[in-house]
């Protein structure tokens, strides 16, 4: 089963952040755990996030694409990197996130994506003159749970239509400039993880509760900011919820 761990810090607590790669005092710590990942075999693709002074949100409104700066969501946490891993259950994703460094300095949502998804396969480079951006899928997602008669009943519910003509129309239409991308199962299913004095706390729910919500994630390559503005303004969701675009660190 795959999981999506979104690393979540307040950098207003952690200036110093925005301006390297790795806080110092905890490198070693992150490079073990990269290690040992990789070696089980858990980690298949992350990277780090530009600072979130870096994001652009985009949402089409009336045929129109609305550019804003910023991310999806004005909460003191903001996600700053991701991991995708390949966990047996829930318990066992909780317990790599656990081990993780972020969590001494912020916390770890995890989330199950959806059934079927492939492992991601990514260069470690970008091709040349190329930029890599993480493009969150971000919609109201508790009121879409609601209405279905909550998480149990949209588990066990036949397939509906939901627009996969149109998103495989723009999977088409990215081309090479997406890499790979997957939809997320609920946020009442997700588990926040955090260090609390030194024990792992968790709690059930996404790291915030805000109305939009991290439905699910491409990963993108493109020319510039523009170049991935394009295709974002483009996918289906952009028309009722939001799209925030982050450039990896790397």
């Amino acid at each position: 089963m795959k999981y999506l761990m979104l690393h979540t810090l307040d950098e207003s607590a952690h200036p110093d952040i925005t301006e390297i790669a790795t806080p110092p005092h905890l490198e070693a710590e992150l490079d073990a755990w990269i290690k040992e990942m990789l070696a089980r075999g858990i980690v298949l693709d992350g990277a780090r996030l530009r600072p979130v002074a870096d994001a652009t949100s985009v949402r089409v409104v009336d045929g129109e694409a609305v550019v804003t700066d910023g991310p999806f969501a004005e909460t003191k946490e903001q996600i700053a990197g991701y991991d995708v891993i390949d966990c047996p259950d829930l318990d066992s994703a909780v317990a790599v996130a656990a081990a993780h460094p972020t969590t001494q300095i912020g916390s770890i949502e995890v989330r199950a994506f959806d059934d079927g998804m492939p492992d991601p396969e990514v260069p470690e480079h970008p091709a040349d003159g190329k930029l890599r951006y993480l493009m969150l899928v971000c919609a109201d997602m508790r009121r879409s749970v609601a209405e279905r008669g909550g998480a149990e009943a949209v588990a066990d519910a036949e397939p509906e239509d939901d627009g996969e003509d149109d998103i495989d129309r723009w999977i088409a239409d990215a081309g090479a400039r997406r890499l790979y991308g997957w939809p997320l199962g609920s946020p009442d299913r997700a588990v926040t993880v955090r260090r609390v004095d030194g024990r792992t706390v968790t709690t059930d729910g996404p790291f915030a509760e805000t109305k939009e919500q991290v439905a699910g994630y491409d990963l993108l390559e493109c020319d510039d900011l523009d170049d991935a503005l394009e295709v974002a303004s483009g996918h289906p969701v952009a028309g009722g919820g939001v799209i925030e675009l982050r450039p990896l660190w790397r």
